[in-house]
């Protein structure tokens, strides 16, 4: 059975390679609340922009690409800042 210690280790090992290689999921969770929160955000402004300018289809438009530039950006920054991780 693994000790504390042993699971710490292995939790470092998986993050160091989450930052420096990729292809796994990121366990960090201030990572994830950071791109959550990046993500509902453009959402939304996307959602209210496309309402503003041309009702609810449009919203949902705005929805979409708030969420998909949001997803995209926030991926960027997070995999810019593991690259700089020590």
């Amino acid at each position: 059975m693994l000790v504390a210690a042993e699971l710490q280790n292995l939790r470092i090992v998986g993050d160091l390679i989450a930052d420096k290689v990729g292809l796994v999921l990121n366990l960090r969770v201030k990572d994830n609340l950071y791109q959550a929160i990046a993500v509902a955000s453009t959402t939304a402004l996307g959602a209210l922009v496309g309402f503003i300018f041309g009702g609810v289809r449009v919203a949902l438009s705005g929805a979409f690409g708030g969420l998909v530039v949001g997803g995209l950006a926030s991926g960027l920054v997070l995999m810019i800042i593991g690259l700089t991780r020590k």
